[in-house]
């Protein structure tokens, strides 16, 4: 009997779910489509990982899955799992290592790591933040760690939890921890905590600050009770508990909890603990912890705690004086590289989520307002919210940003633009049979040493402004020039510019001038259209050598996709994927690298062995891949 595909499971578990729905708890469900749910079945994989997430979110304890369709569930959660970039604690350089009085043997080495706490493998527990009830939340738009984590572990983390509920009758009281299988997750046990729940810009009173001690002397007390790994470390991961939702001052809560880990390792001089991880998901977290750890250095004497503290300043370590380890690569890793070492041609097609692996991220909070910070009071708070927005108090405030938004691309500093310097290095492989076809505007491929001429920018590009009427095919001017002009009379309080005279103006028509990038039937494509000649020259080529070649070289030509998401798909991502499923040949592969849709290939296509996708950071993956 043939082994039934993870598609098919996927789409079997789905039927269920919607067949079987109970009345959702919450009725703020976009993923169903109750009178209609068959418009999931055609839909891509990443919609129906979503709806499934979704859905068992929602989905209370009881009544219980079947277990054939509960086992379903956990084939599919396993395989989605296993497309992520793993971290292995044992690739995290410690800030801080302390050694009891007792010298035993193992000091305790303290690290700060951002990323996601559901990757990290060579681990023993990672922490949850979790609500009184244990059983995770309830709430699918919710990105709480409670949500991440029983989504990543499956649905028996639910029911496992509902189960201690249950047999002891009474909630979970703040401040203490109760301990579960991973179970679908890499670490091997979660220690769940709850803590204190605060309201919005309220100070945490003394109680409060109590309680949020009293989970990390909690978690680490019930870690003491779990077996080592198999190399004899103990190692645990603390999410930030209680920010986020639960509205705990960060910075308040980064030094509760340093303080109180130190505490107690001063009480517990002969722990079992080897490794204790403060997971951060945000920089402005990564900052507050990174600061702290460094003064316990500087101030060591301050903290009346008894511990011998030796202090690692992890940024100066550069990646080849880290410790060198053995990775345990995944299988879509391993595939990956292997078709990148095998392949003739490559084809690189990037989207948003590689410039915001330089930083420049569209969807940031903290970028925004670090550059633009006279425009919160307009109500825009990220790049992306500028797109079409229409409500500047002047065209002088307009261009103001507009000015100030390219000047910042422009001078992007090059040291943060790493993943280019991968990417160039790897197209030196292939001669000159590589191309590359990205949606970014920034450009930072041209920027980064990349021959213009194999560079195709379809949507555009922050190089030149146009007729916002595309009043003629040559009303189109390079931006550099008028970029120079403009700033120096650009407010730096207000950010608005100073001299109306110096708001572009179209010189055939008189009307406004706009970025020349795609957003409406306005957009001018005159500037790119000889590139998208060259990219179909290019497959021109490709194809004639398969129809000429008597004996094709299966998977001689990768396309290595990157950062594409969902925005725009039609423009890289749906092509991408014809070219994969309709070569007769099978000449093309597709790795398709990045954060959550961005890193997902429709399984169909890797179940043909024809697409492999790596969701998570994409530096990180392209140094594995291209090492």
């Amino acid at each position: 009997m043939a082994e039934i595909s993870y598609s098919s499971r996927l789409e079997r578990v789905l039927r269920y779910l919607l067949k079987n729905q109970p009345h959702p708890t919450h009725t703020d469900c976009q993923c169903t489509h109750h009178h209609n749910p068959d418009w999931i079945f055609d839909a891509d994989t990443w919609s129906q990982l979503e709806t499934l997430r979704r859905l068992l979110c929602q989905r209370p304890t009881l009544p219980r899955l079947p277990a054939d369709i509960l086992e379903d569930i956990d084939a599919v959660i396993a395989y989605r799992n296993s497309h992520n970039l793993l971290t292995s604690t044992r690739s995290i350089t410690p800030s801080i290592t302390i050694q009891g009085q007792s010298q035993k043997p193992n000091p305790i080495r303290i690290s700060c790591w951002k990323g996601d706490i559901t990757t990290l493998t060579d681990i023993t527990a990672i922490v949850n933040a979790a609500n009184s009830q244990l059983e995770g939340c309830f709430r699918p738009e919710h990105r709480c760690i409670d949500n991440v984590i029983h989504s990543a572990a499956g649905p028996r983390l639910r029911d496992t939890c509902h189960d201690i509920v249950e047999s002891r009758g009474y909630v979970e009281p703040v401040g203490s921890a109760k301990v579960t299988p991973g179970f679908l997750l890499p670490a091997g046990y979660i220690l769940h905590t709850v803590g204190p729940q605060l309201h919005q810009k309220v100070k945490p009173q003394a109680h409060q600050r109590a309680q949020l001690a009293s989970c990390y002397q909690s978690c680490l007390d019930a870690a003491e009770t779990l077996p080592p790994l198999e190399d004899g470390r103990k190692v645990i991961a603390f999410c930030c508990i209680s920010t986020g939702l639960f509205a705990f001052p960060s910075d308040m809560a980064a030094t509760i909890a340093v303080d109180t880990v130190l505490t107690w390792c001063a009480k517990h001089p002969d722990t079992s603990i080897t490794d204790i991880i403060f997971d951060t998901f945000l920089d402005k977290d990564r900052a507050l912890y990174r600061d702290i750890l460094s003064d316990i250095q500087v101030n060591s004497s301050k903290t009346n705690i008894d511990l011998n503290i030796s202090y690692t300043h992890t940024e100066l370590y550069q990646p080849s004086t880290l410790p060198q380890q053995n990775p345990t690569l995944s299988p879509s890793l391993l595939k990956a590289r292997t078709w990148l070492n095998q392949a003739t041609t490559l084809i690189i097609s990037a989207g948003a989520g590689l410039s915001a692996a330089t930083g420049l991220d569209y969807t940031s909070t903290m970028l925004f307002a670090a550059h633009f910070p006279a425009f919160l009071p307009q109500g825009l708070r990220k790049l992306y919210d500028v797109f079409g927005y229409r409500g500047w108090d002047s065209p002088a405030q307009k261009w103001g940003y507009y000015f100030t938004h390219l000047d910042m691309v422009r001078r992007w500093p090059e040291a943060q633009c790493g993943v280019y310097r991968i990417l160039h290095q790897l197209t030196e492989r292939f001669g000159e049979r590589w191309f590359v076809r990205t949606s970014n505007a920034d450009g930072f491929f041209v920027k980064n040493g990349f021959d213009a001429a194999r560079v195709a920018t379809p949507q555009g590009g922050y190089g030149y402004l146009q007729c916002l009427r595309k009043c003629r095919g040559d009303a189109v001017v390079e931006a550099g020039a008028l970029v120079d002009a403009a700033m120096p009379f650009v407010d730096p309080v207000t950010q608005t510019l100073r001299d109306d005279g110096l708001v572009p103006r179209c010189e055939f028509c008189g009307g406004e001038m706009t970025l020349c990038v795609r957003g409406g039937r306005y957009f001018n494509e005159g500037p790119f259209r000889g590139m998208e000649r060259r990219w179909e020259v290019f497959l021109d080529g490709l194809e004639r050598e398969m129809e000429e070649d008597q004996v094709v070289s299966s998977g001689s030509v990768v396309i290595l996709e990157v950062g594409v998401g969902l925005n725009t798909p039609a423009v890289l991502r749906w092509p991408n994927e014809d070219l994969i499923s309709e070569s007769e040949s099978q000449q093309f592969r597709l790795i398709r690298v990045g954060m959550e849709a961005s890193g997902c290939v429709p399984w169909e296509l890797e179940e043909q062995d024809l697409a492999v996708g790596i969701s998570g950071d994409i530096k990180a993956a392209l140094d594995v891949l291209i090492s």
